[in-house]
């Protein structure tokens, strides 16, 4: 089952993304779950530079092991979410290519 979960960054998101050692530590984090992620990524501005938030949609059994995820990732304990909301999501197309 796909989830998306959409996190908003908190008000010291701007702090915290500067923050090597986290970073680090969060892309260390999602490089150790591939295997589930469908897709992943950071939410920003129009300007296309500015983050504010971050995307990412998984393949787990259930909306707790999604929620799971999310909380065990560092930048989530460091701060960076705000608001985390996960969604089942039943995707139509994906790649270009209808689903079953």
């Amino acid at each position: 089952m796909a989830w998306m979960i959409e996190c908003a960054d908190s008000p010291d998101g701007p702090r915290l993304r500067l923050d090597k050692s986290v970073m680090d530590a969060h892309w260390a984090y999602e490089l150790s779950i591939k295997s589930c992620i469908l897709a992943a990524g950071s939410l920003r501005k129009d300007d296309g530079i500015t983050p504010v938030g971050s995307l990412l949609i998984v393949d787990v059994p259930t909306r707790a092991d999604a929620l799971a995820f999310v909380n065990a990732d560092p930048a989530t304990q460091a701060g960076l979410r705000g608001t985390i909301r996960v969604t089942y999501w039943n995707p139509a197309i994906l790649a270009g290519r209808e689903t079953d």
